[in-house]
């Protein structure tokens, strides 16, 4: 058995879009918050990070000049924005360099896909459908599913088109024409609707027709943005009333001794309460920071196919290329049921 090498000392880059106005400005810091919070938790082992946080800015030259100014030794890994040309820039640094690239929002871009250095923690729905799929009927087997349309067929998101493209005995309702039989299919405990789209007034459309049913005991598939609309209570009690199985990659655990533990962290940090609209990126941040960056210090390794990380907080990591020389894409997927007794169960893909 040989040693694995371990870095005496990781250089970490975090450029992000930290002045962007809205949400996005807001979410890099937030997201920077909890990554601050899990180099503090390691470091608590000896282990040693030298941490360069700046405004990524919009353009390539932006993302050049950070680098340029950056000469005191080449960064071991950087976490960077979702801009394209920018991944451009940081895609030759890390060529020539061995650097890793993490991009903690987004999706996975063609500009990356040459290059195993390149992390993309949240990936498009095309990216993750296979493995959602597989956890979805892993969890509710024998059960026939049934895409419903609610926009005349005119557009469909990737996780409804791969049902009804690849799976054998899907069926597929259009409404309002078929108003009937998708409302006796809500009843059904063996049947699973799967909504062709994920905008809001297909959800709406749902609620309304499952409010008609007096009782939805068929399982209702849901998608990210159905989960990041649900921030009040009012929102998480119509996904009850659905039974919607939420497919996310990451989920808050709010009622663990642990996440209570880092709230406490966090206010004694940057003397605020955790945002309880946004605290999922701040959790976000911890718990992909303390996977890639004890990685990193322990052995300065990749990821690639190892078994489902299950994070510290709130999220789930499993990195795998598209393609034999891509790069590494989160596929790691868990279903969040928003059962009918106003409960919420986490369901997760056991290897």
């Amino acid at each position: 058995m040989f040693a694995l090498p371990v870095l005496a000392q990781v250089r970490v880059g975090v450029f992000l879009p930290f002045k962007s106005g809205g949400a996005v400005g807001s979410s890099a810091v937030e997201y920077y918050r909890g990554l601050l919070m899990a180099v503090d938790s390691l470091s608590q082992d000896n282990r040693k990070y030298t941490i360069v946080a700046a405004h990524s800015g919009q353009t390539a030259a932006d993302m050049q000049a950070l680098l340029n100014e950056t000469k005191n030794g080449v960064f071991d890994i950087i976490f960077a924005p979702s801009n394209q040309e920018q991944l451009r820039v940081l895609d030759t640094y890390s060529k020539r360099n061995g650097t890793k690239v993490v991009v903690p929002f987004g999706g996975a871009y063609d500009d990356f896909i040459a290059n195993r250095a390149f992390y993309a923690l949240r990936v498009t729905q095309t990216d993750f459908t296979p493995a959602a799929y597989q956890l979805l009927t892993s969890a509710l087997k024998g059960k026939t599913l049934y895409v419903v349309s609610t926009n005349g067929g005119t557009q469909i998101c990737p996780f409804a088109n791969y049902v009804s493209k690849y799976v054998k005995g899907a069926k597929t309702l259009e409404y309002p024409k078929q108003e009937k039989k998708i409302m006796q299919l809500m009843g059904d405990a063996d049947a699973v609707i799967i909504p062709s789209m994920y905008d809001e007034q297909t959800q709406a459309t749902l609620v309304s027709l499952a409010a008609k049913t007096g009782g939805v005991k068929a399982a209702v598939v849901g998608y990210p943005a159905w989960y990041d609309r649900a921030v009040n209570e009012s929102a998480r009690r119509e996904l009850c009333s659905l039974n919607a199985y939420i497919i996310q990659q990451h989920f808050p655990r709010t009622n663990l001794p642990r996440v209570k533990k880092f709230a406490a962290l966090y206010k004694q940090n940057f003397d605020k309460e955790l945002p309880q609209e946004r605290f999922n990126l701040s959790m976000w941040g911890f718990d992909t920071g303390y996977f890639l960056l004890k990685g990193m210090a322990n052995y300065k390794g990749d990821f690639y196919d190892q078994p489902i990380y299950a994070a510290p907080l709130q999220s789930a990591l499993r990195f795998q290329p598209r393609t034999t020389r891509s790069g590494l894409i989160n596929t790691a997927v868990l279903l969040n049921h928003y059962k009918p007794d106003g409960t919420q169960e986490l369901i997760e893909l056991n290897e």
